[in-house]
């Protein structure tokens, strides 16, 4: 069996029989991979620790049939401080699942592997009330990377400056001309010109300088909205984290 190593993230875990789980790295030079960690649910096994959720580490692993086997895992940031609060890990987790649903196996990306370990930093340090600016901005670049950017500057369809509508069939703002005109128009969201001017500073923001950006609630909240609309259009379907998202901020 060929053994091969990797710098990774664990994304998604999920037990398999009485011991083993099955990990789910998303890796700097391989991108999503699927390996089993054998015995690793048992408290002293060496791979328990290493393939916690959020575990930055790298990898020795090898090629199976069907499924890879992480034979090593040494750790380079556990990120413990997110699986012990509940508001961080709501927060991370969601994280981990949009990039997990997001990504095809075996596509490497290195910029967002070094976006999404970024932001894994900033969810374990910054004040909490900074995540919802944060992880908008990780939405945002995100999408971007991977060829989804939203169009933010003026109508997708006729360039008019004067856009209150984001249409996720689109992938972008609309006039009120074009609103009913375009695709899925019945999925056409009206979007308040300071929830706009939001989203544009954070897409045009490099990775600190998001820090700078200090939407109110409304304003976050609007964001959430459109950026989860047009996921889930993409997608096809909701994430499972949102509704543990709101659980947690509900309380």
């Amino acid at each position: 069996m060929a053994l091969y190593r990797v710098e990774g993230i664990v994304l998604k875990t999920r037990e398999l029989g009485e011991a083993d789980k099955i990990v789910t790295l998303y890796c700097r030079d391989q991108g999503k991979v699927r390996a089993v960690a054998r015995g690793s649910r048992r408290p002293r096994n060496r791979l328990s620790s290493g393939t916690q959720l959020f575990t930055y580490g790298e990898f020795l692993l090898s090629e199976g049939k069907n499924l890879d086997a992480i034979s090593q895992a040494e750790i380079r940031e556990s990120f413990r401080g997110l699986r012990e609060d509940l508001a961080r890990m709501a927060y991370a987790s969601y994280v981990m699942e949009l990039t997990g649903e997001m990504v095809e196996a075996k596509e490497p990306n290195e910029p967002l592997f070094l976006l999404l370990l970024g932001v894994l930093h900033l969810l374990g340090e910054d004040d909490p009330g900074n995540h919802e600016t944060i992880v908008r901005f990780f939405e945002l670049k995100l999408l971007t990377l991977l060829g989804y950017r939203p169009h933010l500057r003026n109508c997708v369809s006729c360039s008019n400056p004067e856009v209150s509508f984001f249409s996720p069939a689109l992938g972008g703002m609309v006039c009120r001309r074009c609103r009913e005109q375009v695709p899925g128009a019945t999925e056409v969201v009206k979007v308040a010109p300071g929830t706009v001017q939001a989203m544009r500073k954070l897409d045009e923001s490099r990775f600190h300088g998001a820090r700078a950006v200090k939407p109110g609630a409304t304003i976050n909240r609007e964001m959430e909205f459109v950026t989860r609309t047009y996921i889930t259009y993409l997608l096809e379907k909701p994430l499972k984290s949102w509704a543990f998202l709101d659980m947690v901020r509900a309380n």
